[in-house]
């Protein structure tokens, strides 16, 4: 019995049956929970092509299920748990929008500090991009009124996937913005309109 042979064995060799038992079960629950984000990923790119036919709908030029974006930060936007969350909770675009006005504080695509991760602006762009945006709505969002962090993910969700030809008329208008926005964590702050020129000019 497991009893029996417990008692058989010596203390180092029982713990060491038991530390490759517990390394065991933390690798089946890192294989179970990867495959749940991979899963939940799929899940919103599958959910985005179902709205490609939708009225109005500003059609996504490239791959879509990368969206043009650098595959080592897409890779960690889409294991991120805020990433995760945000395909749980935020079903549709309203949700999307109220959750940039709250919790985004700048425009990078990374955090500050020792252990880089995603930030909230393009989890939150990656989370638009697979529920897709007319055009009604990105131009509620270009002339929101409570964030310019709500207009800045417009505009980025436009210079990473719409169509280029259209890009000028969509910008144009904004170039001399002057509502202030926080673009580098740390460094001052800019214009809505300067980093409508900055995208144009990437």
């Amino acid at each position: 019995t497991i009893q029996t042979l417990s008692l058989s064995l010596s203390p180092s060799s029982l713990l060491s049956i038991m530390s490759r038992s517990a390394l065991w079960r933390q690798e089946t629950n890192v294989k179970e929970r990867e495959a749940k984000t991979q899963l939940t990923f799929t899940n919103a790119i599958e959910e985005g092509r179902q709205n490609d036919h939708l009225k109005g709908i500003i059609h996504l030029i490239g791959p879509d299920d990368t969206f043009n974006i650098h595959p080592m930060l897409l890779q960690n936007i889409s294991k991120s748990p805020y990433f995760q969350k945000c395909c749980e909770k935020l079903v549709d675009w309203n949700m999307v929008v109220d959750e940039i006005y709250y919790d985004c504080k700048h425009m990078e695509p990374w955090t500050a500090g020792a252990h880089k991760s995603p930030s909230t602006a393009f989890c939150l762009l990656l989370r638009l991009f697979t529920i897709r945006c007319t055009e009604k709505q990105m131009t509620l969002m270009l002339n929101h009124v409570d964030s310019p962090y709500i207009r800045c993910i417009g505009f980025l969700y436009l210079r990473y996937a719409a169509e280029p030809s259209t890009l000028w008329s969509w910008f144009e208008p904004y170039l001399h913005d002057e509502e202030s926005v926080q673009i580098r964590q740390g460094k001052a702050e800019t214009t809505v309109g300067k980093y409508c020129q900055m995208l144009l000019n990437d």
